[in-house]
């Protein structure tokens, strides 16, 4: 598997370093959600070029991100570097496995992510072939039997999910009991906000937005709108989110899932909503965890119509000893109220 690597010389070059600084002096994590969607890109593009003048080269789109793992904070005052290499194929698809490291962890990734990209015809947008991957060693092919083992799995639940719903099992018959239980709690802070426990809120009060029309400057190769200038906008609403909800800067941990549904075109009108969908506070480490989601829609005025183009799932951890010294309550359960944001909440983080 051949490994495409691009350097951040952070300690010798200010100018580099300033670009990528954050108020606080570390890196920012949405510039860098950025370039791995980026590089993640040009390595898949590289995969599918035959090496064929002739070839009209494929239209490579971003499917999803499966999760990114911040494993180690990132400093600005070492070199990063960041690799990606592909780890599986399909017959139109591929995974490309990026990694991050800084010379002070040694040869242990700081930051692991995964994107899936598709293969499409840039003229009529049907599947195209890719050429396939034929791992080398042991734990190559290990890892392609694990990504293969993902991609059966989705098949198989987008099939289920063709042929309608099936009976209620036991998961649907917990969620049911969950929400019955959640929106039971959540009607009392509705119908008696006077005496509403200072340990809760409803979902629909963390919710921050934004609306920005989306410019030229912005988009890929097949001329939409980049997929790493997403992730970066909703990251950064869901930053703010998170640091509203809890009154003390969150720090990143984790991107769990990015869905890219539908295409986001060149002057779209596009809307981004953040919740808090579910915390957990976790006393013996002094830490609180804050689940948010960014659901992305596009807005079209003249046709009176918003489509889901995305969604962003990202997790943040903040200390609970911040809410302490400022005199704040401790980090508040999120509780949904209706039975809709019942269902995204159990589909987004199951905690029954």
């Amino acid at each position: 598997m051949v490994t495409s690597t691009v350097t951040y010389p952070f300690s010798t070059d200010p100018v580099l370093k300033e670009e990528y600084r954050n108020p606080w002096n570390y890196l920012r994590m949405g510039k860098l959600l950025e370039d791995l969607d980026s590089l993640a890109g040009s390595v898949a593009f590289s995969h599918c070029d035959d090496g064929l003048p002739n070839t009209r080269p494929p239209m490579l789109v971003t499917a999803s991100v499966d999760a990114i793992h911040l494993r180690h904070k990132l400093s600005m005052d070492n070199d990063m570097e960041v690799s990606g290499r592909v780890v599986w194929t399909g017959k139109s698809a591929l995974d490309i496995q990026m990694e991050l490291t800084q010379k002070q962890y040694g040869d242990e990734a700081s930051l692991v992510a995964l994107f899936t990209f598709v293969a499409r015809d840039p003229l009529d947008h049907q599947a195209v072939a890719i050429n396939p991957l034929r791992p080398a060693i042991s734990a190559d092919e290990a890892l392609f039997a694990e990504r293969q083992r993902v991609a059966d799995e989705r098949r198989a639940a987008r099939k289920a999910a063709s042929q309608g719903p099936s009976s209620p099992g036991a998961e649907e018959h917990a969620a049911r009991r969950w929400a019955d239980s959640q929106l039971a709690e959540a009607r009392a802070i509705i119908d008696l906000p006077a005496l509403a426990p200072a340990d809760a809120i409803l979902m629909g009060a963390t919710a921050m937005h934004n609306t920005f029309t989306c410019q030229p400057q912005v988009r890929n190769m097949s001329g939409r709108v980049f997929g790493g200038f997403l992730m970066r906008r909703a990251f950064e609403l869901a930053f703010a989110t998170a640091y509203t909800f809890a009154g003390w800067r969150p720090q990143f941990v984790r991107c769990e899932e990015v869905t890219f549904q539908r295409p986001v075109e060149v002057g779209d009108l596009l809307q981004l909503r953040c919740n808090v969908m579910h915390t957990d506070a976790r006393h013996d480490l002094g830490l609180g965890t804050i689940h948010t989601q960014v659901t992305a829609s596009v807005t079209k005025p003249e046709a009176v119509c918003s489509t889901v183009t995305n969604t962003f799932h990202f997790v943040f951890s903040t200390e609970l000893a911040g809410f302490r010294r400022q005199g704040c309550r401790l980090l508040r359960r999120v509780l949904p109220a209706t039975e809709e944001e019942a269902r995204r909440i159990w589909a987004f983080c199951p905690v029954a």
